[in-house]
């Protein structure tokens, strides 16, 4: 198999920041994260960011069939020069918040990336787009994103993320990477996590409403529920018909609270 981190560090020497460009080092993650893809049924990965190509080439080799989306237009360049040989690839040049249903390869999709941390809730929530097409996705986050998305109710990293994430998806954590496992290192750790998609509960209209609740119910996370929607007609016979305490907090609150909420609220 080619080291392509070794050629990409012949060849170029440097990765860019303004693309928050740090590559995997560690075959065993790669593999773990490799094997995470393989297992998906539909064998069919749109991959965002591939960089130098470690766990794309990776996929490959396993038999996935691998739609690689990159915005760097030397990596784009790069890439095919060294996957061509793998009639399962394909790139796309685009920055992967800009793609389109007609781009991605027919048929049910995975989802995979090492995402830049500075976007990734971006990227995460434009995936939801996709989300009749999906089967799974794999992605690496900042620890602390990650955290934030998989977070529980009653602990601190809990979340409108966290309701949110959990409406769409049954999430695991696969494992978590050190700095050091990156080239160039860093000292922020990094967690790798598995999204299965769930059943939705409302139809689209309903649902964007029901998750603009969902955000205002943290916007001043201190507080109770009752003063962040205090917009809202009825707050307190509302949380009465939803079973829910005046006193509660969002934080304190599973995303079938949230839905009783909602449906309570008739909004």
């Amino acid at each position: 198999m080619l080291d392509l981190l070794e050629i990409y560090k012949n060849e170029f020497g440097f990765t860019k920041k303004k693309f928050g460009q740090h590559f995997l080092t560690s075959r065993h993650t790669i593999e773990d994260i490799a094997n995470s893809l393989a297992s998906a049924e539909c064998k069919n990965v749109v991959e965002i960011g591939p960089g130098c190509g470690v766990l794309t080439i990776a996929m490959l080799e396993k038999g996935v069939a691998v739609t690689s989306v990159e915005i760097d237009e030397d990596l784009a360049k790069f890439l095919p020069r060294y996957l061509f040989i793998y009639p399962k690839f394909k790139l796309i040049h685009s920055d992967f918040m800009l793609i389109e249903e007609s781009q991605l390869p027919e048929g049910k999709i995975a989802f995979a990336g090492n995402l830049p941390y500075n976007v990734s809730v971006d990227i995460l929530m434009h995936c939801v787009k996709f989300f009749h097409r999906m089967e799974k996705m794999t992605f690496m986050f900042q620890k602390e994103v990650a955290d934030r998305i998989n977070a529980k109710p009653n602990c601190k990293e809990y979340s409108s993320l966290s309701v949110i994430s959990s409406y769409f998806f049954t999430m695991k954590k696969l494992k978590e990477i050190s700095g050091g496992q990156f080239w160039p290192n860093t000292k922020v750790r990094s967690t790798v996590l598995e999204f299965y998609p769930r059943e939705r509960y409302f139809e689209p209209e309903r649902e964007k409403r029901f998750l603009d609740m969902v955000r205002q119910s943290f916007v001043l996370k201190r507080k109770t529920l009752k003063n962040n929607l205090k917009s809202i007609p009825d707050i307190d016979g509302i949380l009465d018909r939803a079973g829910l305490a005046q006193n509660i907090r969002g934080e304190q609150m599973t995303v079938a609270d949230f839905i009783r909420l909602f449906e309570a609220a008739d909004v």
